[in-house]
């Protein structure tokens, strides 16, 4: 990542859980704005014979944090921010971007950044996407600017198992049967349910989440939502906190 010495790094949470959109948003605005690196969460997993197994179903969790290298992943971004760091990991991920968006659209958000050109002048904003950027309030302190993805039970489960599979470090994974409700919601209800009032994870985030002490952009995207609308709240998030 090359902007030079003098560009002032800027470090964006793309959190949520599993299929709420971050990465599809993340994605969408890194190939509209200047000066933005993405780097995605996914690409720090362990090896596919590392991640853990589940004591109750035998499943591998690959949605806990444990299956992470969190080590790796926190000295990175640390690294970036310094301005010691190299250029993004060699990814597994898709580079492949489909905007899905009109062109009057396209038209709406680039005017926005145009207009707002100035807040992106000697700053190289760095995109991070996962699902656990925001399960422990150390790695939640590591970023300037957070925006949290979030639908309910339902959206999420429907969308999860609409998707053929994920590449991984060594191979290829299908979910195995109920896996959305076995692994994948329980994993991140136990890790982000203390962001939430009354721990309810299909509620509002507590004001201490979007308030000082966490300063979370709240971004629901449930089954009404639409990419347009997704980005332009997400762009204003950003252009706010910058």
């Amino acid at each position: 990542m090359s902007q030079g010495a003098t560009s002032k790094v800027v470090l964006v949470a793309f959190g949520g859980p599993s299929s709420s959109g971050k990465t599809t948003v993340a994605t969408t605005l890194t190939s509209l704005l200047p000066h933005v690196t993405l780097v995605q969460l996914d690409d720090f997993y362990l090896t596919d014979s590392e991640i853990p197994i589940d004591a109750t179903t035998g499943y591998q969790n690959w949605d806990c944090p444990q299956a992470l290298d969190f080590d790796k992943f926190t000295s990175y971004l640390k690294a970036l921010k310094n301005g010691t760091g190299e250029s993004p990991v060699e990814s597994v991920q898709s580079k492949d971007v489909d905007l899905s968006l009109s062109s009057s659209e396209l038209e709406t958000i680039e005017s926005v950044i145009a207009s707002q050109n100035d807040k992106f002048q000697g700053k190289h904003i760095v995109f991070v996407d996962g699902f656990m950027l925001f399960h422990d309030p150390e790695v939640i302190k590591l970023f300037d600017i957070k925006l949290f993805f979030h639908a309910s039970f339902e959206t999420l489960k429907k969308r999860r198992e609409s998707r053929k599979g994920y590449t991984t470090v060594e191979g290829f994974w299908v979910d195995p049967p109920d896996y959305f409700e076995k692994i994948v919601w329980p994993a991140f209800v136990d890790s982000h349910k203390y962001l939430f009032k009354d721990e309810d994870m299909e509620g509002n985030l507590k004001p201490s989440s979007t308030s000082a002490e966490y300063k979370i952009n709240d971004i629901a995207n449930e089954e009404s939502s639409t990419l347009f609308s997704l980005v332009n709240k997400s762009l204003d998030a950003i252009i706010e906190d910058l």
